[in-house]
């Protein structure tokens, strides 16, 4: 099996007091064990990269501790694909369903990979539920 993960699952496994850590853990554990194979677009580093920035900001972590993070979802071999040839098709999802472009990006690469994208971002699963059945919400892994 085969799913897109956005930054906001992976975020989970680093701040486990988040809403639906545990089931964000079990589909790591999925993934870690063979059970499931895990892609991404090339943003996901850049929003994990800004996360953590923030949540070090904001005193929630240290910068070790912040760092650590960094590392070890670098070496989990998540595969990033780029979005480069969906660029129109995330551009027309965003505006048809009023979402971030970011999060378009997971929605299209999701559809193009004919596989669920699991989010941890409620206004995105809300905002997709009825139009978009294979987007996700990761409490319900």
């Amino acid at each position: 099996m085969k799913a897109v993960i956005d930054a906001s699952v992976a975020l989970k496994w680093q701040f486990e007091e988040e809403e639906a850590s545990g089931p964000a853990t079990l589909l790591l554990n999925d993934f870690a064990g063979g059970k499931l194979e895990l892609i991404t677009t090339t943003l996901f580093s850049y929003e994990i990269l800004s996360a953590i920035n923030v949540a070090v900001s904001r005193k929630r972590i240290s910068e070790a501790v912040g760092k650590k993070a960094l590392s070890y979802l670098a070496t989990l071999g998540i595969e990033e694909r780029s979005f480069e040839g969906l660029i129109d098709l995330t551009f027309r999802t965003a505006r048809k369903y009023n979402l971030s472009t970011y999060d378009c990006a997971y929605v299209v690469l999701a559809e193009r990979e004919r596989c669920d994208l699991f989010t941890g971002d409620r206004k995105l699963f809300h905002s997709a539920e009825r139009h978009l059945p294979w987007v996700k919400w990761i409490g319900n892994y």
